[in-house]
Order: C-alpha cells, then sequence, then structure tokens
C-alpha cells in the first residue's frame, strides 16, 4: 500500500515547514537580503581559528537559506546574531554614504509620510477611545481602542526618528534617539 494513500508525503512536507518556520524565528536574520535566515552547516566544515591570546575558536559556516550568503562563526547564535546585526550596520552605512541628497531626501520623505499617517490613524483612535467612555461602554472595550492610538503612536514616532536619522546621516550614533527626542521636530 503506497503510503501517499494514509498522507504520509503530506504530514513529512507539513513537518519540514514547521521546521523551517522554526528557524526562521529562532536563527538570525541574514544581514545580506533580509529575507532568509542564517543556518549553521554543521560540524563537517568546522574551521578552528587560534587567536593572538592563546585561545581557540571553533567556527562553522552560517549560511542564508535564500541568498547563499555565508560567513563564519561560532556556534552561539547571540554571537552570531551580534555578527549578523554589525555587519548589516556597516552594509547600509556605506550605502547611505554612497547615496546623492536626492534618492535619501526620498527616503526620508517616505519615513515622514509614514510617520504622519501613523499619528493620525493615533489620533483616530485615541478620539474612538474617548467616544466609548463618552457613549458608556465597556472600559475593557475602550482601552483596546487606546492600546491600539497607543502602538500606532510608537509606530509614528519610530518612522519620524528613521526619517531624521535617513535626512542627517546619524546612523547607529549612540544617543542620538535622546538628542533627535529632545530637541528635534517629531513630525519634521
Amino acid at each position: 500500500m503506497p503510503l501517499s494513500i494514509l498522507g504520509i508525503n503530506q504530514l513529512k512536507m507539513g513537518n519540514r515547514q514547521i521546521a523551517d518556520l522554526w528557524k526562521s524565528l529562532s536563527n538570525p536574520v541574514c544581514p545580506e537580503c533580509d529575507k532568509g535566515v542564517l543556518v549553521m552547516q554543521g560540524d563537517e566544515g568546522q574551521v578552528i581559528d587560534q587567536q593572538q591570546d592563546g585561545t581557540t575558536r571553533h567556527l562553522h559556516p552560517w549560511v542564508c537559506n535564500s541568498c547563499g550568503f555565508a560567513f563564519l562563526e561560532e556556534s552561539d547564535v547571540a554571537k552570531v546574531r551580534e555578527s549578523a546585526a554589525r555587519y548589516r550596520n556597516e552594509r547600509v552605512k556605506a550605502d547611505l554614504t554612497d547615496m546623492e541628497y536626492a534618492e535619501r531626501e526620498k527616503i526620508a520623505r517616505g519615513h515622514r509620510l509614514h510617520s504622519r499617517a501613523f499619528f493620525v490613524a493615533s489620533t483616530l483612535a485615541a478620539i474612538g477611545f474617548i467616544y466609548m467612555l463618552a457613549s458608556g461602554a465597556a472600559l475593557l472595550l475602550a482601552l483596546n481602542w487606546l492600546s491600539i492610538a497607543f502602538a500606532l503612536w510608537v509606530f509614528g514616532m519610530k518612522k519620524s526618528y528613521r526619517s531624521w536619522q535617513v535626512k542627517t546621516g546619524h546612523l547607529f550614533v549612540d544617543g542620538a534617539f535622546w538628542f533627535w527626542f529632545k530637541h528635534e521636530k517629531w513630525l519634521g
């Protein structure tokens, strides 16, 4: 009796999909394409790196399951995330410095438009909260509107900050958010 009649092939395919989804949640995102995840290839490609201070590191190949980007790092996922973030930050910083002013302004304008849309939606949700309270609706229902308003406001702040970052070139600068928060226009 073929196993496909019993649905075994469908179960195997479903299990593979669940495993891939779990990897996409637990493994670091690819710093090159931002679509795939980095997966450790195993011990077969292990490289031993001798440090200057006498310690040894066991490096494994981490490969993107979407674009094929690869680099060597230890088997610790936290260190891979840190290395991937460092690589992505350097790549974005280099891309931003190579851009023309008009192109940077276009990206900043897109972030600014998104932020304003989030602020408008946040205001509408806050008005909905006030209306629910005034009309005598349940407090728990009204608080849902308030939480949505707060989340939309946070998204608006994030997009506004991104617009300021791209416009001024303050990417990956420690303390830049607090400077922007205290001294710059949020809707700017």
